[in-house]
């Protein structure tokens, strides 16, 4: 225990030798939070978003009851219609062909060209809503036709005239009855039952800043253990304790055990400092936040330990900690709500602990998560420990000499 105790002593004196050393593990942090929270204050509202409308330019070259379904479909998924006669290069534009409502009488299939802006983030939004609006009118359209086969089989149409009224009249009471159905559910709940609605709520500006900025700046200081290992490789000096009476995993778990105290230390200062200076609630649920900071910390300590085996120099070293603490932290959503970006974006960043963490730690902040809810994220956080630390310590044995 001395030993290892001498092992820890050593690290830390080395570590924050110079005023650098505490400028990234106090200063920095802090400085971001502020920059980072009032930056974010400035798009992200904490009151309920405003309904966004787009602008929709048509080009109507065909009229009657199933060009108005559709734009009555295309104005309940948030357009703006405005018809034009050319479309405008910067400007989202649907053109309707002259043969619309006869094709849809018939039931044969019709086309709608779509003119997108190319480069525009709303693109996606834009071709799900036309999307959207297109199903709602086809599945009408369907139903239509149903009723007009049934009328006709009845008798009650006969004339290519009474089927286009029919079908006109039926078209959009199906519409109607699909904005404003009949039915709904009333749900009555039993005395005593409250029912929360933050399951999707996200976290305000303060929030995200100070769960994003312990997450990047934790980072550098866990992956810190690649440049103090590589440097003792370089200097010999790891060589030379290999050789002494004591044994490798207690020479390895020292300094490994070092940084993690570090990482633990800032992560506490950071939560305080978050709670004091921006009033950020991680007092809430003391115990989740506990556990996904221990299991965050040795999922990037081990990691650490791993890159310490896959670079050669100093500076390589200061480079990989420096760049892969700050891309995984932006790409996993310590910069900004992951929210915001597409589903598959959501998937993909999952392979980084930071994104594990930082949901972790926002599902607590935001949505009032117990340690029970957040278990999830602790097990795949400590499955990244137990990959890195073990592929670490494998391929230690062979770097070390």
């Amino acid at each position: 225990m001395y030993r290892l105790w001498g092992l820890i002593r050593t690290d830390f004196l080395r570590r924050f030798d110079g005023p650098m050393a505490w400028v990234f593990f106090l200063l920095l942090p802090f400085l971001f939070t502020a920059a980072v929270g009032a930056g974010l204050g400035s798009t992200m509202n904490d009151a309920p978003p405003e309904e966004v409308r787009i602008r929709l330019a048509v080009i109507r070259r065909d009229a009657g009851p199933a060009v108005d379904a559709l734009f009555t479909s295309l104005r309940g998924v948030n357009f703006d219609l405005e018809l034009v006669e050319t479309l405008a290069d910067d400007a989202f534009g649907l053109i309707v062909p002259e043969d619309f409502s006869g094709r849809l009488l018939a039931g044969e299939a019709v086309t709608l060209t779509l003119h997108i802006r190319s480069g525009s983030n709303s693109t996606p939004a834009v071709e799900q809503a036309v999307q959207a609006a297109i199903g709602r009118v086809g599945g009408a359209a369907l139903v239509a036709r149903n009723g007009i086969a049934q009328a006709r089989a009845a008798g009650l149409v006969t004339t290519p005239a009474e089927e286009a009224t029919l079908f006109s009249d039926l078209l959009l009471g199906t519409l109607a009855a699909v904005e404003n159905p009949a039915a709904a559910a009333n749900v009555v709940w039993p005395a005593g039952v409250a029912l929360t609605t933050d399951a999707n709520a996200m976290a305000d500006s303060a929030e995200h800043a100070s769960a994003g900025q312990l997450v990047t700046w934790v980072q550098i200081t866990l992956l810190g253990a690649a440049e103090v290992l590589v440097d003792e490789r370089l200097r010999g000096t790891l060589k030379r304790m290999l050789v002494m009476p004591t044994s490798r995993a207690l020479i390895l778990g020292g300094r490994v055990l070092a940084t993690l105290v570090a990482g633990l230390l800032q992560i506490a200062i950071l939560l305080v400092g978050g709670a004091l200076a921006f009033g950020v609630g991680w007092g809430r649920a003391p115990l989740a936040t506990a556990a996904v900071s221990l299991a965050f910390a040795l999922a990037v300590a081990g990691m650490g330990l791993l890159l310490a085996t896959l670079v050669k120099t100093h500076g390589q070293a200061s480079s990989a900690v420096i760049g892969l603490s700050m891309t995984m932290a932006a790409l996993g959503g310590a910069w900004f709500p992951l929210e915001v970006t597409p589903p598959l974006f959501r998937q993909i960043v999952r392979v980084f602990p930071a994104t594990w963490a930082v949901r972790a730690y926002e599902d607590i902040l935001a949505r009032g998560a117990t340690l029970s809810a957040v278990l999830p994220s602790v097990a795949v956080l400590l499955g990244f420990a137990c990959v890195f630390t073990l592929v670490g310590v494998l391929r230690f044995r062979h770097t070390a000499g």
